[in-house]
């Protein structure tokens, strides 16, 4: 090949050096960039490119680009050193004229600030596209036999098609390190989901089927839907679950499905001595199972269910809606989801994989007295057990020395991978309570976040009186209220919240343990906020809305249209009531309200398990005779089986009205 020189060109012409061409380079072609998972990026030009050529200098200092001078141009040969120095051009002379730092000016009169404004654009370009994957991420995907394989590749599965003749049923193979999921498409409709864990004890095969129906009711057609508007979201999250587990999962040593679902055996254990204890007791003699179960739920271990409400994984309920009343209502449940998550540090205990977490006779038989002082309201006291560690061979070789811990003695190493459990739904907690939460299974809590419990409860609104000691929530509900016949009518009640002491809160909602013991003493407290929420939600939250207008002086109503009123089943009197809530050092109620010709109150303090008890009331105490036989503790009972402040209003108006 011959070699370009300076005498193969005229004047104001100069041989450019080829630019190098590569894979990404916007070089290839000007109208054709090369693809760049990032986009477009700004084009940085070349040493060669930088450096002035004769040509280029020419057309800098007046000379056009075909090398003519004009009218007002220099004349020739003023690229060289000298020349540049008697112009005072500095950085010419030393070809740093396209160079950053402020050495010159760049090529084709572009500043430093060009370059900067153009990285910038680059940066703004990937920050914007970014967002763009970010959004596209959120969807999974409509159903299809080709969406299923990229979200099972993209999950981490092993994905391939089973050879079937053209017109009959696909079968699309997920495979994994511990399991396998067949599913059968017909034209792109699912008819068959068949899962399966080849090396897994029975403990986790038992409960293959519910997790199928699961995963095909994901994939089914509702009424409203079609092949066009399917979408993988429920599928995918269920799925996405499977593939954590199989992730951290080590075959053969560490099977993360048979960790959790050891963990289901031994609570589950638990909970049928718990609801046979129960049973024994007289005041559930005569109840059904389905009220003792939801019992030992709410106020012992919890119940523990695989593959529940549409998602897989283990379960443990510890709440429900209206847990006083017999309803075949699916109500809301609070539980906590048990998952795995890796280990975040050395503070953490690993995974361990048993199904002997209690003993099987469940109680501690030779109980001492400081057990049955650590047990809540002297229970009875449970035995339970610490499984060995799991441990997995090491990729390191085994050392000599014994002082390296178990890992270099042996060359047998811990799993990178922990419990962790999901609250769902999110619970809202005092600050002090989340710090003994944390404390009770090892993990760090932020001591740098400070709002305040009410604002998490309640954020706050623009109708709000916030002032410095406190904060007032003013809302209006519609309560149903039935007469002795059993006619339905609706009033309206206009309540305020008055938190006078507020109090640092916390959200709740993901926490490493590392023994099931650690979840069942966190319960009592748990339910405690669980039935608070619930109380304050129909009067101040969702259930409720803001005043319709301020409160008004009562105008005088006509008999006929006060019956008119009767008669429709519309109330328009409103009724207010004031709720002032304390959480430090008791959580505690204060309710008042206007009960003939004067105030009541009463306040009512949720203790454990979402155990109601009234403190402090003088409604009783005034009305003597016209009691009708109530108690403190009827009022404290048809609270916690109303859980609604307002229909308990009501109640005890019409009772001792």
């Amino acid at each position: 090949m011959a070699t370009p020189t300076a005498g193969k060109h005229g004047p104001g012409q100069a041989a450019a050096t080829p630019p190098v061409s590569t894979p990404f380079s916007a070089s290839n072609h000007h109208s054709h960039p090369a693809f760049s998972p990032h986009g477009p990026r700004s084009v940085v030009p070349s040493p060669q490119q930088v450096k002035k050529s004769p040509a280029n200098s020419n057309t800098m200092y007046g000379y056009p680009a075909g090398g003519h001078p004009s009218s007002s141009s220099f004349g020739v040969g003023y690229d060289s050193p000298s020349a540049a120095m008697a112009l005072a051009v500095p950085g010419l002379e030393l070809g740093l004229e396209g160079l950053p730092g402020g050495m010159g000016t760049p090529v084709g009169g572009v500043s430093l600030g060009h370059l900067s404004g153009a990285r910038a654009d680059e940066d703004e370009r990937r920050r914007r596209l970014g967002q763009v994957m970010d959004i596209l991420k959120v969807s999974k995907g409509r159903l299809s036999g080709e969406g299923v394989e990229r979200l099972g590749l993209r999950l981490g599965f092993e994905c391939l098609w089973d050879s079937t003749p053209p017109g009959a049923p696909r079968l699309l193979i997920i495979a994994g390190k511990a399991l396998a999921l067949d599913i059968t498409f017909d034209r792109n409709i699912v008819q068959k989901v068949a899962l399966s864990f080849p090396e897994s004890p029975e403990i986790v095969t038992r409960h293959t089927n519910k997790a199928e129906e699961i995963l095909l009711r994901d994939m089914q057609f509702q009424a409203h839907e079609s092949p066009l508007t399917k979408k993988l979201d429920r599928f995918a999250a269920n799925l996405e679950i499977l593939a954590t587990l199989d992730k951290f999962s080590v075959i053969p040593g560490l099977n993360c499905h048979e960790a959790i679902a050891g963990l289901y055996e031994s609570v589950e254990r638990l909970h049928l001595w718990e609801v046979e204890r129960l049973k024994e007791t007289q005041e559930m003699a005569e109840k059904d199972d389905a009220y003792v179960i939801k019992t030992a739920m709410c106020t012992k271990s919890g119940k523990p269910i695989m593959h529940t409400r549409d998602r897989l994984g283990m379960s443990l309920d510890y709440w429900q809606e209206k847990r006083r009343l017999s309803s075949k209502k699916d109500e809301k449940t609070w539980s906590l989801l048990v998952d795995c998550a890796p280990v975040l540090g050395l503070d953490f205990t690993p995974i361990r994989v048993s199904e002997n977490w209690i003993s099987v006779d469940i109680q501690k038989a030779n109980a001492t007295v400081e057990d049955i002082l650590l047990e809540p309201d002297n229970g009875p006291v449970l035995d339970w057990l610490d499984p060995v560690n799991t441990l997995l061979p090491s990729t390191d070789p085994p050392k000599a020395d014994a002082m390296d811990g178990v890992e270099g003695a042996t060359g047998q190493k811990f799993p990178e991978v922990m419990f962790v459990v999901k609250f769902d739904p999110p619970l809202v907690v005092p600050y002090m309570l989340a710090t003994q939460i944390y404390n009770s299974t090892s993990a760090p809590i932020d001591h740098f976040v400070t709002t305040t419990f009410d604002e998490l409860m309640f954020p706050r609104r623009p109708e709000d009186d916030v002032h410095n000691d406190g904060r007032r929530i003013t809302r209006e509900s519609t309560v149903s209220v039935y007469s002795k016949d059993g006619e339905r009518s609706t009033v309206v009640h206009r309540s305020d919240l008055w938190i006078d002491k507020p109090d640092y809160g916390r959200t709740l909602t993901e926490l490493p343990f590392s023994h099931p013991r650690q979840l069942v003493q966190m319960l009592p407290a748990l339910r405690q906020y669980a039935f608070l929420s619930t109380l304050l939600n129909k009067s101040f939250g969702s259930s409720s809305h803001p005043p319709s207008k301020p409160p008004q002086k009562k105008e005088i109503q006509s008999k006929r249209s006060e019956f008119a009123n009767f008669m429709s089943g519309i109330s328009t009197n409103v009724k207010t009531m004031d709720v002032s809530l304390t959480t430090q050092p008791h959580l505690r109620l204060r309710v008042n309200f206007p009960f003939k010709k004067t105030t009541a109150e009463v306040t009512f303090e949720i203790n454990l398990n979402g155990a109601v008890e009234v403190v402090n009331e003088n409604l009783l105490e005034g009305a003597g005779a016209g009691a009708k036989g109530l108690t403190t503790k009827d009022l404290a009972r048809m609270l916690e089986m109303t859980e609604d402040l307002g229909v308990w209003l009501e109640f005890v108006k019409r009772r001792l009205g």
